[in-house]
């Protein structure tokens, strides 16, 4: 028996999900009574999902990728970004309960265009972690046959749409940077310091702290490589409306055990009960019928931010 789930009909509940993403750790907390959508949906088995026919075309989130069976593209102009590594304004960090999530608040937001999304320009909506119960396998999508300890996802929402409610069911809505995180030995990375002191402070469920406005700067020089992979693809989490860029650097950023570690502590219901852990979607697989596209975009000229 299928487990379906709906699009729900306000703001606050449906970003709340969006950006908390699934966990496979059950919030013993939650009463369970949001109230579904019933307007024009069709259950999608596959995806485990009800949502507006026309949203979901089978391209869904996360998948594996493949150096070989991608299209190798050496002419895009570089990915540019703007404002992230900005000590300006300020930054807080949030246990939202299925995952930690940074936010800045600047009069001007850090965005990004050019490379696959051309001269559209998308702007900062939040950044979060996946991570699982281990160190091998805490990524959502897989490359070259190998997990990660953990996956980070920077949202951005195309500027033209004026909002990210606005944008985020709207096929060009989103884009999605991917990084992957590998733990291997003791020695912590010492920019991702900035985090791993920060969610300390952030154990329990709904609780926020602030953090420098240069907290990203740890994934600076992977987000300044040549080359990347990149698909038109899904959200990760609930409704997994497919408007989504994804824009995925294979070279993992180097952290520590404990780094990694100190996110299992976060806790994921009021009650303190059950930690985050696992909050990971499966790899999905395009049916046979379809084809999915995926570019492993060169540019011979870095992004200058």
């Amino acid at each position: 028996m299928f487990f379906a789930v709906t699009i729900v009909s306000t703001l606050h509940v449906f970003i709340r999900k969006l950006i908390q993403g699934t966990t496979k750790s059950k919030c013993v907390c939650d009463d369970g009574n949001e109230e579904p959508s019933s307007s024009q949906l069709v259950e999608d088995h596959e995806a485990h999902v009800l949502v507006a026919e026309w949203r979901l075309h089978k391209f869904q989130s996360p998948i594996e990728l493949s150096h070989d069976e991608s299209i190798s593209h050496d002419h895009f102009d570089p990915l540019e970004f703007h404002g992230h590594w900005d000590k300006t304004g300020e930054a807080t960090f949030e246990n939202t309960g299925k995952t930690a999530v940074i936010r800045f608040q600047r009069k001007e937001l850090p965005y990004l265009f050019g490379g696959p999304l051309h001269n559209d320009v998308y702007l900062f909506e939040q950044l979060h972690f996946h991570w699982s119960d281990n160190d091998n396998e805490g990524c959502e999508h897989i490359f070259e046959g190998k997990a990660y300890s953990m996956e980070v996802h920077a949202v951005h929402y195309n500027k033209k749409y004026n909002t990210f409610k606005e944008a985020v069911d709207k096929p060009d809505g989103l884009a999605v940077i991917g990084f992957f995180l590998e733990a291997t030995d003791n020695d912590d990375n010492p920019c991702f310091k900035k985090l791993t002191a920060a969610v300390q402070n952030i154990i329990k469920v709904n609780t926020s702290t602030t953090v420098a406005p240069d907290c990203l700067t740890w994934i600076k020089e992977e987000a300044q490589c040549k080359g990347y992979y990149t698909y038109q693809g899904s959200l990760t989490t609930e409704p997994y409306l497919e408007s989504v860029t994804w824009i995925l650097y294979p070279t993992p950023i180097h952290v520590s055990r404990q780094q990694v570690a100190h996110f299992r502590e976060l806790k994921s219901t009021p009650c303190e009960k059950v930690n985050i852990v696992n909050n990971v979607r499966p790899i999905q697989t395009p049916p046979s019928d379809r084809k999915l596209n995926i570019f492993f975009a060169r540019s011979h000229r870095k992004s200058e931010d």
